[in-house]
């Protein structure tokens, strides 16, 4: 059987093929009985209007360009874009990731973004855009929605969560335990982007301060070659070592992320600590793998998070007024089995 063209469809319906093309691209110069009549006859023939052709009569592409640090094989990542394509995919809308590890990615890909034109609107994870990036993207005039990114400057709305207050309550946590000697593991380094998760180390530092802690009983790891900024083992083993080593021996542990958090439970089972009676140990993320280690950690939702970025990507494309264009979404302690009373306090 042939496929249907949008002749057939205006035959059948009674109308030109540029009412068809209006009516079936949702524009408003199209009065609701004729509407309904060129949908009814679409349906019937099986017709859908291309998304190019669609795109080269209105000048939007329905493309959202997805921009983050690393790949999809990140749980951060594939999270928020399931949360994206929740949203966008039902109006119509494709989502296309775009991998950067660096500023020199960030700066090619930008580059080509003024002559390309193929998305509609570009949602930023993570990381901040300095201001020759920012200044760039304002060039191309279409929505720019960031998501957990460290500095909001230049952002046309924003969804986050507040990573200072998750390491806060973690520190918190701990101090209600009665652990008088923390730790904290993170300062991965990045490779050259500032990151939101850089914030949780100094909500670790500022919070143990606050509560009396003195800096001989607080030990932060010192930064560290990650590949890719993901954990390994290998950089596990080396930070509990120097946990152990330690001449005042920490007993509560806050790490940077579940990810890395697990690398550190993994190493200290090897080294035949108890958690959590030698050591309590908190995550950070919530991400599956926590929950699998009856890990205590911090909570987030990127699903969520990718959701309502995506909102306000349709509101702005759609003109409509934000309420509150900059959300911040709270972070809630979840507590498990690695966390304790420490039974050594000297």
């Amino acid at each position: 059987m042939a496929r249907s063209t949008i002749q057939d469809v205006a035959k059948l319906a009674g109308v030109s093929e540029a009412t068809v093309s209006r009516a079936l691209r949702g524009l408003t110069n199209v009065a609701p009985a004729t509407r309904e009549r060129v949908e009814a006859a679409a349906a019937e023939l099986r017709f859908t209007l291309s998304k190019s052709a669609s795109s080269l009569a209105s000048g939007k592409t329905h493309r959202i360009l997805l921009l983050v640090s690393g790949g999809l094989n990140n749980w951060f990542n594939s999270s928020v874009l399931q949360g994206a394509i929740e949203i966008l995919s039902p109006e119509g809308y494709d989502i296309v990731p775009s991998f950067v590890t660096n500023r020199a990615e960030l700066s090619q890909l930008i580059e080509t973004l003024p002559s390309n034109r193929d998305v509609d609107a570009i949602i930023v994870t993570s990381f901040t855009l300095d201001a020759a990036f920012r200044t760039a993207l304002a060039s191309l005039d279409m929505p720019l929605v960031g998501i957990n990114n460290p500095d909001i400057e230049g952002l046309d709305a924003s969804v986050r969560i507040d990573d200072l207050e998750g390491m806060r309550q973690a520190v918190q946590l701990l101090h209600s335990l009665g652990h008088e000697r923390l730790a904290y593991i993170g300062n991965l380094i990045p490779p050259d982007l500032d990151y939101s998760t850089d914030l949780r180390g100094e909500g670790f530092h500022k919070t143990a301060l606050e509560l009396g802690y003195d800096e001989g009983n607080l030990y932060i790891s010192p930064p560290d070659e990650a590949n890719q900024f993901r954990p390994t083992p290998e950089i596990a083993r080396r930070n509990v070592a120097a946990l152990l080593a330690a001449p005042q021996r920490p007993t509560g542990v806050c790490v940077q992320t579940d990810e890395m958090a697990v690398h550190i439970l993994n190493e200290l089972r090897r080294q035949h600590i108890q958690v959590p009676e030698q050591m309590s140990l908190i995550g950070f993320d919530d991400n599956p793998f926590a929950e699998i280690q009856d890990m205590t950690t911090i909570h987030q939702d990127p699903v969520m998070l990718g959701r309502e970025a995506s909102r306000l990507v349709l509101d702005l494309l759609r003109g409509k007024p934000l309420d509150d264009p900059h959300i911040t979404i709270p972070t809630t302690p979840v507590l498990r089995g690695t966390t304790g009373v420490p039974t050594d306090r000297n």
